[in-house]
């Protein structure tokens, strides 16, 4: 496991060399943390940000407030919303709220006609609308972004390399052959509390209603019961620039 954590901040190391304008992704769930941390190891002052939802529980919203003053991230977080969320009103948190009304338009038409929910009716517009969308305003003067992808998590994720160019934007995966052990052999090791719904039995976090204990691998509690079900929510299926 050694070899693997001097290789991931070799990669970071290497993308902080070729790509000016880089900045970490984290979701705030154990593979977002892992990665941070190395990156942080790296480059103490490498740009941190976040993309969080409306949908996502509240214990997100108070992990990624503990995780940012413990951890010093001074976290940007883009979320499509009217107003900040009061639990994350704090001076260390750089909120940028992204106008809700075509979500709120879409949300309404897709509600009426289905009668359900639109992460329900269409799990793949409800992220494109809450997730997609604000990642590529995160990354929209980046020349590369750093993340915490790992081809062990689920079947939509073996065939992913550790650089990636989409559409002019480069994607560093530098934890992509960690398994599931060694994140949490890591997180035990350098002392980083996880979320505590992984102590409800949950393998991968997203969003409240999208997101299950359970499943033989990690992601198969994610979108279940919906067509996209163990599947991506589009941040790294899609070019972003």
């Amino acid at each position: 496991m050694d070899d693997k954590i001097e290789h991931a901040k070799e990669l970071v190391a290497e993308a902080i060399r070729n790509y000016p304008r880089i900045a970490v992704a984290c979701s705030f769930g154990k593979d977002s943390m892992v990665v941070v941390h190395i990156a942080r190891e790296v480059d103490p002052d490498i740009k941190i940000f976040a993309v969080m939802t409306q949908y996502k529980p509240v214990e997100t919203y108070e992990y990624l407030k503990l995780m940012n003053k413990k951890m010093n991230l001074n976290t940007t977080v883009y979320m499509v919303a009217e107003s900040v969320p009061e639990i994350l009103q704090d001076d260390s948190i750089d909120m940028v709220l992204l106008p809700p009304g075509e979500f709120n338009r879409k949300s309404a038409q897709i509600e009426a006609v289905s009668g359900k929910k639109i992460y329900i009716s269409d799990p793949d517009e409800c992220c494109r609308l809450l997730k997609v969308d604000p990642i590529r305003a995160a990354v929209s003067e980046l020349d590369a972004w750093i993340c915490g992808l790992r081809n062990t998590e689920g079947r939509t994720r073996v065939d992913y390399q550790e650089v990636e160019l989409k559409g002019g934007l480069f994607k560093v995966n530098p934890i992509l052959t960690f398994t599931e052990a060694e994140i949490w052999r890591y997180m035990s090791a350098h002392g980083i509390e996880p979320h505590p719904w992984y102590g409800l039995g949950y393998r991968s976090l997203g969003c409240a209603p999208c997101s299950h204990p359970g499943g033989e691998h990690e992601r198969d509690g994610r979108w279940q019961n919906t067509s996209k079900c163990g599947g991506e929510c589009g941040i790294h299926t899609q070019n972003l620039k």
